[in-house]
């Protein structure tokens, strides 16, 4: 029964009969009784708030996260159930928006919980839906690991083929090299220096291969600071700014003043956005047609890069399997730089997709954690 309904009948009571308003309490007893039944069903904590801030209503499982009785917990004020997430005037502040927060307790135990704050109609009640998600975060954990390993594996078998063809030609050249100088004569040391010069490319050729492949797959413990990403783009231009030059490759940013700072490992954060915008200078071919633009961005939870770029752009046959170690579409490349950057974003929580069109150009976008957005205590009594 909706409230237009009651508030019509609340008008007609003295009118009604005893037998009628004795009945149409236990109509409305039985549906308050209802709709109590499949609010305690629910597994995520629900506790309805009045325009006031005052708890009016909570389920059986509101009770067991924040281990209070019902009647203790409608004794709380809104910042006390809403662990800091959020302030009653952030949330009048919101209008018709929906704020989310992920909330991480440290006491008694290690849990974390996601706030789901919503104005229901036309903000006479908000509803705060929380939820544990701490299993399911560890299963994503576990799955992550799994997956790193099978990296290892699929990453461990794809260099040992590729190192095969530059051993080969580093034999073929030594071999070469050795029948010259057995000869010893003046006819032959142009060709001995270009031996010994292919030699040498071919050993950088390795070494590279092999750093960037430990690049990939060694674990690292990210030291975490508050960054500003946008100071981590300019440094990343900073030292692209040679090539950038010389190829006259013209390079737009549109990065937000009031940008919020992130948690991050900034010289890691580093690497991975290096390893895109090269990605993005190398995929151009210069001159004043070569574009590249790179935007920041924020929500409430979460700071924005995007970075694109004119270029050939990628077809739909090699999109498919841009990740994959040693796929590249330079003829100079290992095919590790978007590999390695992905594996960075991910170790700070956060995403990097991939869109292209052929002969247009192609878009990175990656999405970080706000410093802001993590790492509250649930406040305990």
């Amino acid at each position: 029964m909706n409230r237009d309904t009651i508030e019509k009948i609340a008008t007609r009571l003295d009118k009604l009969s005893a037998t009628d308003v004795r009945g149409l309490f236990l109509r409305l007893g039985a549906e308050n009784s209802l709709l109590q039944e499949v609010c305690d069903a629910l597994s995520d904590g629900l506790i309805l708030f009045s325009v006031e801030g005052t708890p009016l209503f909570a389920n059986r499982a509101a009770c067991a996260i924040y281990n209070r009785s019902l009647r203790d917990l409608l004794k709380e004020p809104f910042e006390r159930l809403a662990a800091g997430a959020c302030s009653w005037e952030d949330l009048k502040r919101a209008g018709s928006a929906s704020i989310v927060r992920d909330v991480q307790v440290n006491y008694p135990t290690a849990r974390h919980y996601h706030f789901f704050i919503t104005p229901l109609k036309e903000g006479q009640e908000y509803l705060l839906l929380v939820r544990d998600d701490t299993e399911d975060r560890e299963r994503n954990e576990e799955n992550e690991e799994a997956g790193q390993f099978n990296l290892l594996t699929f990453l461990t078998s794809a260099v040992a083929h590729e190192i095969g063809n530059p051993l080969n030609s580093l034999g073929l050249s030594l071999q070469l090299l050795r029948r010259k100088l057995e000869k010893n004569d003046t006819r032959s040391r142009a060709s001995v220096k270009q031996l010994a010069d292919d030699a040498l490319q071919e050993i950088q050729r390795l070494d590279t291969l092999l750093h960037q492949f430990l690049q990939s797959i060694r674990p690292t413990h990210l030291e975490r600071s508050k960054v500003q990403v946008n100071a981590v783009i300019s440094r990343v231009l900073q030292l692209l700014t040679p090539e950038i030059s010389e190829r006259g490759i013209a390079v737009h940013t549109e990065l937000r003043d009031d940008l919020p700072e992130i948690s991050a490992d900034a010289e890691r954060l580093l690497r991975a956005l290096y390893n895109l915008i090269r990605n993005a200078l190398q995929s151009l071919p210069g001159g004043e047609n070569g574009g590249v633009s790179i935007h920041t961005s924020f929500n409430d939870s979460e700071v924005g890069i995007s970075i694109g770029d004119n270029g050939c752009g990628i077809s739909h046959e090699v999109m498919g399997s841009m990740y994959e170690p040693f796929r590249t579409t330079r003829s100079k490349g290992h095919g590790l730089g978007l590999l390695i950057a992905r594996h960075i974003i991910r170790q700070h929580g956060g995403t990097l997709s991939l869109t292209s069109r052929q002969g247009l150009g192609t878009t990175v976008t990656i999405t970080l954690p706000r410093a802001d957005r993590t790492v509250r205590l649930l406040q305990t009594s």
